[in-house]
């Protein structure tokens, strides 16, 4: 059920002593709670939000930041801020209204009764009790008024970033060891384009390889209860929310963490920030001798549309007029991301180098072949001048289709069949020849028999 319609179902059914202690605490008038039609929208107006909030707990706070992102929950969400009568890590035998009275007597009174969140009773197939049927949603308008998720510090110093996991793993490319011990995620250079775990290397994988190598290191693992995320799910979504110029003290992120990450292993908190910073993940400033962190730029954020200089430290020529050669230990990740799209990469003599592709050129977008970087190398290496400027003279005049069968056809009446059978699947050449996807290929053999014709397959 949406948020609106569990707000109308709330004010429709609401009992007049819960009403009450809304109105009170809100600091509604009694003509602004006398129409159940009307009160819905004066529930979610700004009246006495914000002082409402002021009386929560830094845990409840944390609850309803969560409940916010999580959406329409039931009881058992708030098991991670008030408990249940089971006891963790064993079993429970009481009903599911045993198990969580306690808790939702919590969530009635310090939520529900000071008009912070929608509590409606939902229609459930089966046996449902009615502690089941419940449901609960902060509306989104009181969300400005959440205090803040975490106690931050300002500070306009940048801080440091660790790039050496980083480097390691590109340096495996030319024969360099692992980034760390259980780094299983392959990298390497397949028909002249680089591959992080078989696929096509760039910036946003290569964060997910981070994001998976920090999960490793930790040595941890997911938990399964509803609404909770793991530790480094959490890590990352809770420094998200800082802004710019924001730290934070890793020990401040212990009450969050509890409450996000209900149900699964704890550790450390500073273990967690200090192996996503070792991974490059997070930014770390040191203030009053004490670590403060906040998530590392984007690997791909220091893109520039600005000209590059004459000489790049991390560029260098070869003995091939046609080739540069990349130091893995200086690009930035952006620029071989540029490479891996517009360039023939390979591997010579633990080296890797780059050569002219007029068929990466002719797949990229205009603004990638109009970066600062094409443009560099088109003007310093002759050979991506010619090339830059062959697929130029050719964009938008000359189409080329990948992973299509041809077929040469040369009777009428069997060529006007095929078009019938297959219509926008077929695309005609010229009078004897057509091309189509392979997954009809059993349809053009099926219409082949069908008008006593044999397929003959023609090899490379």
């Amino acid at each position: 059920m949406s948020i609106p319609n569990l707000l109308h179902e709330m004010c429709a059914d609401i009992a007049e002593v819960d009403l009450n202690a809304i109105r009170k605490a809100r600091g509604f008038s009694p003509s602004e709670t006398a129409s159940r039609a009307s009160f819905p929208s004066y529930f979610v107006s700004s009246i006495g939000v914000a002082e409402a909030m002021q009386n929560l707990s830094i845990e409840e706070i944390i609850t309803l930041h969560l409940l916010h992102q999580t959406g329409e929950v039931d009881i058992a969400f708030f098991e991670r801020l008030y408990g249940s009568a089971a006891q963790p890590a064993k079993h429970y035998y009481g009903t599911f209204t045993q198990q969580y009275k306690s808790t939702f007597d919590a969530v009635k009174k310090n939520f529900v009764r000071r008009g912070l969140i929608i509590m409606a009773e939902v229609k459930m197939r089966g046996d449902a009790v009615q502690m089941e049927r419940w449901r609960f949603a902060l509306p989104p308008e009181f969300v400005p008024y959440l205090p803040p998720l975490l106690p931050i510090v300002t500070s306009d110093q940048t801080g440091e970033t660790s790039d050496h996991a980083i480097r390691k793993k590109l340096l495996q490319l030319i024969g360099g060891n692992p980034a760390f011990p259980n780094d299983h995620a392959k990298i390497e250079t397949k028909d002249g384009t680089i591959h992080l775990n078989d696929q096509p290397f760039s910036a946003v994988r290569l964060q997910d390889w981070q994001k998976r190598a920090w999960w490793l290191s930790l040595n941890t693992h997911n938990t399964s209860v509803p609404a909770s995320l793991s530790i480094t799910e959490a890590a990352v979504r809770l420094l998200a929310s800082l802004a710019p110029h924001e730290w934070v003290r890793s020990e401040s992120l212990d009450p969050a963490l509890k409450i996000y990450c209900f149900g699964g292993k704890t550790l450390p908190t500073e273990k967690i920030l200090h192996q996503g910073w070792e991974l490059g993940l997070f930014s770390r400033l040191k203030l009053d001798s004490t670590s403060h962190y906040r998530l590392a730029p984007n690997l791909n954020s220091t893109a520039s549309n600005n000209p590059l200089e004459d000489t790049l430290p991390w560029l260098e020529s070869t003995p091939k007029a046609d080739s540069v050669k990349i130091d893995l230990r200086l690009i930035q990740i952006q620029h071989l991301e540029l490479f891996n799209i517009l360039t023939h990469l390979s591997v010579e003599k633990n080296n890797l180098q780059a050569a002219p592709s007029l068929i990466k050129l002719g797949r990229a977008t205009p603004q990638q072949r109009n970066s600062p970087l094409s443009l560099w190398l088109a003007k310093h290496v002759p050979a991506f001048g010619k090339a830059l400027a062959a697929v130029n003279e050719k964009w938008g005049r000359t189409i080329l289709h990948e992973n299509l069968l041809v077929a040469r056809v040369r009777d009428l009446n069997l060529r006007v069949q095929l078009e019938r059978d297959l219509a926008e699947n077929l695309i005609l050449l010229d009078e004897q020849f057509i091309a189509f996807p392979p997954e009809f290929r059993s349809a053009v053999e099926r219409t082949l028999k069908k008008n006593g014709f044999v397929a003959k397959t023609v090899k490379p």
